[in-house]
């Protein structure tokens, strides 16, 4: 006599559901710190990019920094005839925001890494503060030409996080949020990253 196939009993069936939700969560909590890795790689990279393109920007402000020659029979001043660069002489070891300067760029940039105006529709990912400090330079004693260790740092909002207290806007040039006691010291609050290079006084 044939047996009549047996079932499987509802205890089987909760312990087959079980090791499958089970296996789905593992995946489920892969994925997600798979993505969240991938995003802050992408994020690092572009602010590095970001960093690398300001230290351009100022070794080309620089060129503008130069002794006398035949071209240039009196030479030029790095106050008068600097974007960024002059600002050493206002304020030397102090990190400022850039002023945004038309065809030449600001401190702000979106996720792409792309510059971001004050007239942008589009919110910064991305904001932008340096720091310059004599390396060799001034007073006259010292023959030219000078040197000028340039700092940069790129900053952008952790996951989740808010402005620290005391900024209200993020990279607004009227607030005060490149001051460092603000800035600096939330790191609670931002990712960072910082590169150093030399600009030299262009000799021609």
């Amino acid at each position: 006599m044939k047996r009549p196939a047996r079932g499987y009993t509802i205890v089987e069936v909760m312990i087959a559901l079980t090791l499958i939700t089970l296996g789905v969560s593992g995946v489920v909590a892969m994925q997600k710190v798979t993505t969240v890795a991938n995003r802050d790689a992408r994020n690092l990279a572009v602010a590095n990019q970001i960093a690398r393109t300001w230290l351009d920007r100022l070794r080309t402000d620089a060129v503008a920094w130069n002794l006398p020659s035949p071209t240039s029979p009196t030479g030029n001043d790095i106050a008068s005839d600097t974007r960024w660069l002059k600002q050493i002489e206002d304020s030397p070891m102090t990190w400022f925001q850039p002023e945004t300067i038309p065809d030449w760029g600001g401190p702000a940039f979106d996720m792409n890494g792309t510059d971001v105006s004050e007239s942008d529709d589009a919110a910064p990912m991305y904001c932008t503060n340096v720091r310059l400090q004599w390396i060799y330079g001034p007073p006259a004693v010292a023959p030219p030409p000078y040197l000028i260790r340039a700092e940069v740092r790129v900053f952008w909002l952790r996951e989740g996080a808010g402005l620290p207290d005391g900024m209200d806007s993020f990279c607004d040039p009227s607030s005060n949020e490149n001051e460092d006691d603000v800035i600096g010291t939330a790191t609670d609050r931002f990712h960072f990253v910082y590169a150093t290079s030399a600009i030299k006084q262009n000799p021609h």
